[in-house]
């Protein structure tokens, strides 16, 4: 276990070799700005048009647009659309998270990060470069730096909305039943619970179609780092699933999906080491299915391994918005 803290805690602090500057390019207030516009996943890509359609524009592509893993159809990891230099202008500099290419004889190379530069809340990515080559040749080097800065900044400002209107009378249940602090977010119901586990639901629909996120925490004994192998998180997942999340015809219950086996990453989580995992459920004896996120982490102060769930069912519809809101919550868990 210490030895896969020690990995964890070293890629968080390797060096940078990209610039960050939190000030506006006009050197400004900041206070006067508007707030940025539009929806959570996008990304509005500020490129020549000559150049989307050379080697700059298929890595553009696959950053964005390369499906994502653990969804039952495939989604893009962001909604993005380009714009040419000469189009930037008014309402468009407004754009919560903006990719902003210059490229052209005589440019030196750089690769730069801003907040705020147009309007609050605002992420910026700029890139120069001296040609087409070269401009393909820095988005490949970054293709997982860039995904990661525009995901952990609509995190943040899911985190931030949420702790808004926080529901308190849920999270001091959680924090005195299980010692775990979350921000439990409005429309969020309890439903089953036992000594070692809950679930929370929430539903709402869009015309005749019913959406469904779902959240779970449960906690074990600790015994040996095998509770971050694949099949001990599914074995224990099921367990609680089957007891805990039922349908509504009699005897089924929800499972992992057993064609499609998760994929794992190491986080950060708070400080404290985890296993993510992406996979499908699907009801046991019921037409229901989605995706789910789950995460792994041991609380070695009580020797217990704590298990974070997510889950979305939304059939008629792009799930992975309603998956980034759970990972938000899930991202707000810190352990006492």
């Amino acid at each position: 276990m210490d030895k896969l803290v020690k990995i964890i805690f070293s890629l968080a602090v390797l060096p940078l070799f990209w610039a960050c500057d939190n000030a506006s390019l006009d050197g400004g207030d900041k206070s006067s700005l508007p707030s940025s516009s539009g929806k959570y996943g996008e990304v509005l890509i500020v490129v020549d048009t000559f150049y989307e359609k050379h080697q700059t524009g298929v890595v553009l592509d696959k950053i964005f647009s390369e499906a994502m893993v653990g969804m039952p159809q495939a989604e893009g990891r962001f909604r993005a659309s380009t714009v040419p230099p000469k189009a930037f202008q008014s309402i468009l500099k407004r754009s919560r998270n903006i990719l902003k290419l210059s490229i052209g004889q005589g440019k030196k190379t750089a690769f730069n990060i801003e907040e705020d530069v147009w309007a609050k809340d605002q992420l910026l990515i700029q890139i120069m470069a001296a040609s087409d080559t070269d401009a393909a040749r820095i988005l490949s080097k970054n293709v997982q730096t860039i995904r990661d800065y525009y995901n952990e900044r609509e995190l943040k400002r899911l985190k931030a909305q949420f702790k808004g209107k926080p529901q308190k009378e849920i999270m001091d249940f959680i924090q005195e039943q299980y010692n775990i602090n979350v921000v439990v977010p409005p429309g969020f119901l309890q439903m089953a619970k036992n000594e070692n586990g809950f679930w929370l639901k929430k539903e709402k629909s869009i015309g005749q179609h019913q959406i469904m996120q779902g959240i779970s925490f449960y906690v074990r004994p600790y015994s040996s780092d095998s509770v971050f192998s694949n099949e001990v998180m599914i074995e224990k997942r099921n367990e609680f699933a089957k007891e805990m999340i039922q349908g509504a015809p009699d005897s089924s219950f929800m499972a992992v999906y057993q064609d499609y086996l998760p994929i794992t990453k190491e986080v950060n989580l708070n400080g404290v080491y985890a296993l993510e995992y992406r996979g499908l459920w699907n009801m046991v004896k019921d037409f229901m299915g989605g995706p789910f996120l789950h995460y792994t982490m041991v609380d070695e102060k009580n020797n217990r391994v704590i298990e974070l769930d997510a889950f979305v069912f939304a059939p008629k519809f792009d799930k992975r918005e309603y998956l980034r809101e759970l990972e938000a919550i899930l991202k707000t868990v810190t352990v006492n």
